[in-house]
């Protein structure tokens, strides 16, 4: 017997417990073992769906669904485009940890279109049947494959965290430059190309403010400028920062800086 050299299912961090592939039959009714460890599938073609609990997921081609140990799932190929997978199951120390780096877990079984790391599962399933056993070949692709699907989550996260703030980049600018104007939320978010609800969402995450907080921000201190230089009545200074009407300019204003544009004249200009 040939001795077996840095076994892979033996490794206490990561270990592979088992890989397939499969072509399946339309007809075909699988009835799923719980195991008492991960388990990934990986669609190579066709498409099926998988059911856990009340959610139903339709996947297919590069599409990836996790099973986590103990769960009974059901899954099937599609009738008319049968799908074929390979398979890896798994478990060991790290495994929660890689698992969570790729974005997976019980309530988010599904990862769509990630057709570059089908080379890691073909390379382990390939060199499993050459051998006979998981290698530290197999392990390292097993690792590279996890090391695949954490990367590009981080680039899709790095993605949407750079368009969320060029987004408020381009709201700001926008304020600025027409603040002295009448102005609704909606006339920024058409302006910036999204939705007056993403609009809200992205400042409250990332500016902890709003939109129009913003807003009465850019014309309350501008207004408070204009006051200082004593050149403009608060009628005009109002209009002049977006307020046609002056009760409701003095009323934003009392707001913001406490106390009345004619007491803050009076008062030497102190906020």
């Amino acid at each position: 017997m040939v001795a077996r050299l840095f076994d892979a299912s033996k490794y206490l961090e990561l270990n592979i417990r088992e890989c397939g592939r499969e072509i399946c039959l339309p007809a075909k009714v699988f009835e799923f073992t719980p195991k008492e460890y991960h388990l990934f599938h990986y669609i190579t073609s066709g498409a099926g769906t998988l059911a856990v609990g009340s959610k139903v997921y339709h996947l297919h081609r590069g599409d990836i669904f996790y099973i986590a140990p103990g769960e009974h799932p059901h899954y099937a190929p599609d009738p008319k485009d049968p799908w074929s997978y390979l398979w890896l199951g798994f478990s060991g120390a790290n495994a929660p940890e890689l698992l969570k780096a790729a974005g997976f877990d019980a309530e988010h079984p599904v990862v769509h279109g990630k057709n570059a790391i089908k080379g890691h599962l073909e390379a382990v399933y390939s060199q499993h049947l050459a051998k006979g056993y998981f290698d530290l070949v197999c392990l390292g692709e097993v690792y590279s494959f996890f090391g695949e699907l954490a990367e590009g989550r981080g680039s899709e996260d790095s993605t949407k965290l750079g368009q969320a703030q060029g987004h408020i980049q381009e709201a700001k600018e926008y304020i600025l430059n027409n603040y002295q104007f009448r102005l609704t939320i909606g006339d920024i978010a058409n302006n910036v190309g999204v939705t007056p609800n993403y609009l809200a969402n992205i400042f409250a995450k990332f500016e902890h403010t709003s939109p129009k907080r913003f807003l009465t921000e850019v014309r309350m201190k501008n207004a408070g400028l204009l006051l200082k230089t004593g050149a403009y009545r608060i009628a005009d200074v109002g209009k002049k920062v977006g307020y046609p009407d002056q009760l409701h300019f003095s009323s934003e204003f009392r707001k913001f800086y406490g106390l009345s544009p004619l007491n803050y004249v009076k008062e030497g200009f102190k906020a």
